[in-house]
């Protein structure tokens, strides 16, 4: 690994309906970085005025095919600008003043120590701190504010574009895992991340309050949740053998999350057509963006059977 004064960072955001701040967002994170790849991810939502920026680049892909694919661009782009790691986040991510160098620093001293490391990993994002394993591996960290070297890329391969979105990085941590890499958290390196809508829990009508403060669910939407069903189960089946517990594990918090979706959301019939479809295309193999049919069934107001 190149010491952290000969290391060049670029950071690459997939980007689908572009939010209004980003480009202040990518003005900061700049600062940061060598450069900056923006792969839009068919949404035709990066106006380039607003990113009129030496080593801003941007990419606009034709069509929607997943973050997979547009993480796998980016990376291609950021080859090309010689980069020496990757920064991978969402378009709804900052990270505080200091972040790279602090991470940099952190790949830098494990490597030192002798530990094949894959990148290293926030310990909060959100505000959510990052779950960790007995011997303080990160369990199952999200892919924002990960900071990857290029030479862990090419060993462990592309992120997986046959998933298109959801366990996207959870199938690159596994196969990173699989060939002895190790996944490091930075303490205090902390970035402020969009975790999704958080619902209230209501009981015969009312918020329901315990301990003072009222509880939520974290919604997602019926359509997210058919590739959480599909590409989980997808997973189980593909590292099961290689880590059992570590996906029971997952397993079992994917099921909690969807579980509460279909219960106390008021979509759930449409929840529960989406974890039908999903686990029925796991099965099939039927893997890649959700066929429109399906989509169109798990969204209708009917109970149409399929």
């Amino acid at each position: 690994m190149n010491p952290a004064g000969l290391a060049r960072v670029v950071a690459t955001i997939p980007v689908f309906r572009a939010p209004s701040d980003l480009p202040a967002r990518v003005r900061a994170l700049r600062q940061q970085v060598a450069a900056v790849v923006l792969v839009d991810d068919g949404s035709g939502s990066l106006p380039s005025a607003a990113f009129d920026l030496p080593g801003v680049v941007q990419v606009a892909l034709e069509a929607n095919s997943g973050i997979a694919h547009a993480l796998n661009v980016a990376v291609e782009r950021a080859r090309g600008l010689d980069a020496t790691h990757i920064l991978t986040l969402d378009q709804d991510s900052t990270v505080p003043d200091g972040y790279v160098a602090r991470m940099l620093a952190a790949l830098q001293s494990r490597a030192d120590s002798g530990r094949l490391v894959a990148g290293a990993v926030p310990s909060s994002a959100g505000g959510a701190a990052v779950l960790r394993d007995m011997d303080d591996v990160p369990f199952d960290p999200i892919q924002s504010g990960q900071l990857i070297p290029l030479a862990v890329l090419d060993a462990v391969g592309p992120f997986a574009e046959e998933l298109f979105i959801d366990a996207v990085d959870s199938d690159f941590w596994l196969r990173a895992d699989a060939l002895g890499y190790s996944f490091a958290v930075v303490d205090e390196a902390e970035i402020e991340h969009g975790l999704g809508e958080l619902q209230p829990i209501r009981i015969f009508g009312r918020q329901l309050v315990l301990a003072g403060k009222p509880r939520h669910v974290l919604y997602h939407s019926p359509f997210r949740t058919y590739y959480m069903v599909r590409n989980s189960t997808v997973l189980n089946r593909r590292y099961a053998h290689h880590r059992p517990q570590w996906m029971r594990r997952r397993s079992r918090k994917m099921f909690e999350m969807v579980a509460g979706c279909i219960v106390l959301s008021a979509d759930r019939r449409s929840q529960l057509r989406a974890v039908r479809a999903g686990r029925r295309d796991a099965r099939r193999g039927v893997l890649g963006k959700i066929d429109p049919a399906t989509l169109e069934w798990i969204m209708a107001p009917s109970r149409a059977r399929r």
